[in-house]
């Protein structure tokens, strides 16, 4: 009889397919520390097909706040701030607490921190796991670029997001900046930890890029304005079978790129 995986969390509240570093996390834990992994988190766009085919790694996707209508006065603001964490906090303790069997460690993006920190912590005390923080950013300073620096929702969040990371039995970062201020400002001891792209993390083939421009061609070629470089002359050019795009072209099954191509750039977006 095998021994026994033991068993890791993965906790992010939001879209994991847009959550590359906590996606690889999962694939570690299930590969190389041979653990079960269950990670909880919001649906939306599709995980890579490393982590769905991966038969150590189940998703849990969550029920998400409802997308708040139209015309709503800004005079509930406020009680929707309050409403929405507690929403999501009860949430998260039923899929920590119930859904999901009791695993060994819980690791939990930041940000969010509220209510995230504070429902994984109860559900680490509950269910006597070890409760480990991967700091991305911090929650209150993206908070207050919304609500500005002297809101007293920004500092209410910003001591809650301090509490409970100095509660976690373990931290992580991506830099060592961060890592340099969460020791100086929180007492928080963090180890950086650089992302390492997995296997499928490769400079895209010409077959890729060719494929990947075809379904951004409208996207791109769509005129925004007279400066707009990228669609200048190209309207009209259109091919409707896609054998051409900005740039590359397809000729004779051949997949060539184009000399007079456009610069081409790409940013996190929180660049």
């Amino acid at each position: 009889m095998g021994k026994r995986r033991g068993r890791a969390c993965v906790v992010v509240l939001g879209d994991i397919g847009r959550s590359p570093r906590m996606q690889y996390h999962a694939l570690s834990l299930a590969r190389q520390a041979s653990l079960q992994v269950d990670i909880v988190a919001y649906g939306g766009s599709e995980p890579h097909m490393a982590v769905l085919e991966n038969q150590f790694i189940n998703i849990h996707k969550m029920k998400q706040w409802p997308v708040r209508p139209h015309g709503l006065p800004k005079i509930l603001n406020p009680l929707i701030l309050l409403l929405k964490p507690l929403f999501q906090f009860f949430m998260l303790l039923w899929y920590l607490c119930v859904k999901i069997p009791a695993p060994d460690i819980f690791i939990v993006q930041n940000p969010p921190s509220v209510p995230t920190l504070v429902a994984v912590k109860w559900a680490s005390w509950l269910r006597n796991s070890m409760f480990i923080v991967d700091w991305h950013n911090f929650g209150y300073t993206l908070l207050a670029l919304s609500l500005g620096r002297s809101s007293p929702f920004v500092a209410v969040y910003r001591w809650f997001e301090r509490h409970y990371g100095r509660m976690a039995n373990g931290s992580l970062c991506v830099t060592k900046a961060m890592q340099h201020e969460l020791a100086q400002n929180w007492g928080i001891k963090a180890i950086v930890l650089y992302d390492q792209p997995p296997e499928f993390f490769h400079p895209a083939s010409l077959e890729e890029k060719h494929k990947l421009f075809c379904r951004l061609d409208k996207v791109i070629s769509q005129p925004y304005g007279i400066r707009d470089c990228a669609s200048y002359g190209s309207i009209g050019m259109r091919n409707c079978d896609l054998t051409e795009t900005l740039f590359t072209t397809m000729a004779d099954g051949d997949i060539f790129l184009k000399p007079n191509r456009p610069a081409l750039v790409v940013s996190s977006t929180s660049w």
